[in-house]
């Protein structure tokens, strides 16, 4: 009772305007973790960029000091040893490989265009470094005059390289000693720190710029993250919420309301407004089949043998029910007159009462059953179309194997069946005529059956 006070207390809601909106805030939800996830996979490529501007933009500021670093070494092995392999070397490193350049080149085609004092101590690095390079070339023409070695070997820009008129002058000892002075001295060590202090501080621009990325990144992924679980959530509250509403809206109030029509009962209009409309309109038919049946006295309307309700009640219900959605059976007892002649009337009305026994049991308790007389019988269902046609088929067929296993000592009999439902296809008359036309078919193909029209 307190299940059905609390059902009855739910709002009224209709099954489609719920449906809208649970298919509208589902389909936002899920569209929204759709773009979320696009956005979250979009942070990750960020991160993943930020981090890998920062490789590349260290590899640069390394690659740039490394260059300086293997020109440095060429220039100072040659100057000490006179082998032109060192000299092959450094311009190898200065024309071909061009770390110092290619790393420039790298960083600012990694900054696309940003304005970033990064690059700017980069660059001056590689200025430092090309300004260097004036001292090396002349470190080497001097050591190239020093030493004899031919000038046939010598790159075009190291005999160019500018000397005075002194040291022209020089002996081979002295052009020597001032050559590696040009590589090991005071001058060429501050070019090298300061060199070095460039490249140190653009990779620490290049670190603290990339950290600002990545930090910035994260935080929109740690946004991203956070909306897309409220999405996540949201989309799961739709669905409890969508089977909390079928529950109690639907899915209880319909089991309720089998149970009382099973039972026979009243249906409280619980659930879904359109739960309510059929709860309503079937209260309605009860009532009105309950006052029907009142206004009947039982005596007038009852075959007094069978107590089945008799013609008279099958008058008044034609003219008071609406036959719109209805199934009319005609049925005759097959060989009835046969069986009174052989074993008596009091067997015949033994019989028919176990006829009428069977039909009840057969038929629902909302299906009106007559006798109109002798082995005549009438059944109206209520509420039915001829999609159920295979299920009243099988009722006869249950009554007739029911009928031909007799009890008590009766007779084994059997019943044929004229059906035809209001809904029928190419109807030839009125439903009476139809179900009649019906019953004569299954005397002619031999009786103990049911033809449907």
């Amino acid at each position: 009772m307190a299940k059905s006070t609390f059902l009855g207390s739910l709002p009224n809601i209709p099954l489609r305007t719920m449906s809208i909106i649970f298919v509208i805030v589902a389909a936002i939800a899920a569209v929204g973790v759709f773009v979320s996830d696009g956005l979250v996979n979009e942070g990750y490529r960020n991160i993943e960029q930020a981090n890998d501007r920062f490789i590349q933009a260290q590899q640069a500021a390394s690659d740039l000091e490394a260059g300086s670093d293997q020109l440095t070494y060429c220039v100072r092995s040659f100057v000490a040893t006179g082998d032109v392999t060192y000299l092959n070397g450094y311009f190898e490193e200065a024309e071909v490989t061009r770390q110092r350049d290619n790393a420039v080149d790298s960083l600012e085609e990694l900054l696309q265009g940003e304005e970033s004092e990064a690059f700017d101590h980069l660059n001056k690095a590689l200025s430092l470094s090309n300004e260097l390079m004036h001292h090396e070339y002349r470190a080497m023409k001097l050591t190239v005059e020093a030493d004899g070695i031919d000038v046939a070997v010598v790159p075009e820009v190291v005999m160019q390289a500018n000397t005075t008129l002194e040291e022209e002058a020089m002996s081979a000892d002295e052009k020597r000693a001032l050559a590696q002075v040009l590589v090991f001295g005071k001058t060429y060590a501050n070019y090298k720190t300061s060199i070095k202090s460039h490249a140190e501080l653009s990779t620490q621009e290049l670190v603290s710029a990339s950290d600002e990325a990545r930090l910035s990144a994260d935080q929109n992924m740690n946004t991203l993250l956070t909306v897309q679980t409220i999405l996540t959530i949201l989309f799961l509250v739709v669905v409890l919420l969508l089977v909390v509403f079928v529950t109690l809206w639907v899915r209880i109030p319909l089991s309720h309301m089998v149970l009382r029509i099973q039972n026979n009962e009243l249906v409280p209009p619980t659930g879904a407004t359109e739960l309510r409309f059929v709860a309503k309109t079937y209260n309605a038919m009860f009532e009105e089949n309950k006052q029907t049946y009142a206004r009947l006295s039982y005596g007038s309307t009852h075959d007094a043998l069978t107590g089945l309700l008799n013609r008279k009640a099958y008058d008044v219900m034609l003219e008071d029910m609406d036959m719109s959605n209805t199934a009319l059976l005609l049925i005759d007892v097959d060989k009835f007159k046969s069986i009174n002649d052989t074993h008596g009337h009091d067997v015949g009305d033994l019989l028919l009462k176990r006829v009428a026994e069977v039909l009840r049991y057969s038929f629902r308790s909302t299906d009106l059953v007559f006798r109109l007389g002798g082995d005549e019988f009438v059944v109206i269902m209520s509420d039915v179309d001829s999609s159920v046609r295979d299920k009243v088929r099988d009722k006869i067929d249950q009554a007739n194997v029911m009928l031909q296993k007799p009890k008590d000592d009766l007779p084994p009999t059997s019943l044929s069946v004229g059906v035809a439902f209001a809904d029928r296809e190419n109807p030839d008359g009125d439903i009476f005529k139809d179900a009649d036309t019906a019953l004569y078919r299954v005397k002619e193909a031999g009786r103990c059956g049911c033809v449907i029209y």
